[in-house]
């Protein structure tokens, strides 16, 4: 497996079939380390807080989620080989993991979308275990922890959100027996039904912000922060 480093993250540069292989191999090493995908928002994030680029620098696998780490990329001159969406990761990962009759658990912070994301991949991968669901609200995370490690998942999806996702992975991966966790807020709600993803053309094509752009005009605001990274990226490029 090869990595880049862009601004500071090693970044996964391949297919998503060598990344998922690779994660498949840690998934069966049971060893608790944590995947993350950072995009362009994550990033910024990251450049302006040390601890949480120290979390995003010390998961197993950080694969390149956002369009805007990719043109970053190529400002820089290390053009990354591809984009490989969390969904698209975890999707194809747990379909190798159904094959060897693996387990999941899924955790996040709405009770019927974690028991509704739990049935559906029930539905789509039948070889794959569910381990169980949970909400997460519990008075001592110790209990949280307590309840997942009885069933000792092959797979954690975490679905907190960003950044608290990627941070709860990093304070209790040694206090956690599972076999590798990833964040994944924002697709659990697409795995339950409740919300969209955009066609895969438009996916494909790298012009998805502009898709949801025309869906959700309000999105804009958001949408020209997230180029930040990229203009970071050409002053980078030519200051050196």
């Amino acid at each position: 497996m090869k990595y880049t480093d862009i601004m500071g993250v090693s970044f996964v540069n391949g297919s998503i079939e060598e990344a998922v292989e690779k994660a498949l191999h840690i998934t069966e090493e049971h060893r608790s380390a944590y995947v993350v995908a950072p995009d362009s928002e994550m990033m910024i994030a990251a450049r302006k807080n040390t601890q949480y680029m120290r979390v995003i620098q010390e998961a197993e696998l950080r694969i390149p989620e956002g369009n805007g780490v990719m043109y970053a990329a190529g400002i820089l001159g290390n053009p990354l080989k591809c984009r490989i969406s969390a969904l698209d990761f975890v999707s194809a990962l747990m379909a190798r993991m159904a094959e060897k009759n693996m387990s999941v658990y899924v955790l996040g912070r709405d009770y019927d979308m974690v028991e509704t994301a739990g049935l559906n991949i029930q539905d789509r991968y039948p070889g794959l275990l569910l381990a169980g669901t949970d909400d997460g609200y519990f008075d001592n995370e110790l209990e949280l922890i307590e309840q997942i490690n009885e069933v000792k998942p092959d797979l954690l999806l975490v679905g907190y959100g960003s950044p608290e996702q990627e941070k709860w992975m990093y304070r209790n991966r040694e206090q956690l027996d599972v076999g590798l966790m990833i964040g994944f807020g924002d697709e659990l709600p697409v795995v339950a039904g409740s919300a969209e993803r955009a066609p895969k053309r438009w996916r494909d094509s790298g012009f998805e912000w502009l898709y949801w752009l025309m869906k959700d005009p309000k999105r804009f605001g958001r949408m020209v922060k997230r180029t930040n990274i990229v203009f970071t990226a050409a002053w980078r490029r030519l200051v050196g």
